[in-house]
């Protein structure tokens, strides 16, 4: 939600697409200039209709972000997970993205006018291993892989693509896989908190709104020559295994 509100208070028409638009539209104190939005990221038929609705009521778009999170990826060592959850993260978080990039390329192709950009949502849990994540890593690096071959394919049209790799940051996901480290005792969730603070070399969890920001600028014409690069915001932690 703060890549949204950010690009609201910009002054840009936002559309949100989200498993539950209820809860979407709590975050929100105004609605005006925001479109709404259902969509199962792991039914392509849902995705389909949304992009109908968004063809037919805005027929072409700028800036697609595409911040796919399934949660059931994370929490559990790797012998634990079940071909379930595989086929649901893997179906959320990289085929669903997928999905949505094919139909938000079509409606950017038309729009000759305008500088497009397509920003992909992964992890710095992407960019190697991770304990009690390995699902949601190994999606995760499939999401820069296909990153950068859209990049390339698009390079010589207006769409320009890109990734934003977040490390730690306050979120319910990161939650859950904290609660995964420390066997779902709440009572040592503080201590795990902890832990993540250490390795982060500016010893803090990061705010999301720290990710929007980045977005904002890549998505704008300052960024207009970077082109299928994935951009590593996480406090200095990854720098600690890349």
């Amino acid at each position: 939600m703060a890549a949204a509100k950010a690009f609201h208070t910009a002054g840009a028409q936002v559309i949100i697409l989200a498993r539950t638009p209820e809860k979407a539209t709590a975050a929100f104190p105004g609605t005006e200039g925001i479109t709404f939005l259902a969509v199962d990221l792991n039914d392509p038929a849902s995705i389909s209709r949304a992009f109908e609705q968004v063809a037919e009521s805005f027929k072409t778009i700028d800036v697609a972000i595409n911040s796919a999170a399934a949660d059931t990826g994370v929490g559990k060592p790797v012998q634990e997970f079940t071909e379930e959850e595989y086929d649901y993260t893997f179906g959320v978080n990289l085929k669903g993205l997928w999905l949505c990039m094919k139909h938000q390329i079509r409606l950017m192709l038309p729009n000759t006018s305008s500088r497009c950009s397509i920003l992909n949502v992964s992890s710095v849990n992407g960019l190697g291993g991770v304990e009690y994540g390995a699902l949601y890593a190994a999606s995760k690096a499939g999401v820069l892989a296909l990153t950068k071959s859209a990049a390339l394919e698009l390079a010589t049209s207006h769409i320009r693509v890109n990734a934003v790799v977040p490390g730690a940051f306050d979120t319910p996901l990161l939650k859950k896989a904290m609660l995964g480290q420390c066997g779902g005792d709440e009572s040592r969730l503080q201590e795990v908190r902890a832990k993540y603070e250490q390795f982060i070399p500016e010893n803090r969890i990061g705010d999301p709104a720290e990710v929007a920001s980045l977005m904002l600028w890549l998505a704008s014409g300052e960024a207009d020559y970077i082109i299928g690069q994935s951009f590593v915001i996480d406090g200095g932690m990854s720098t600690r295994f890349r």
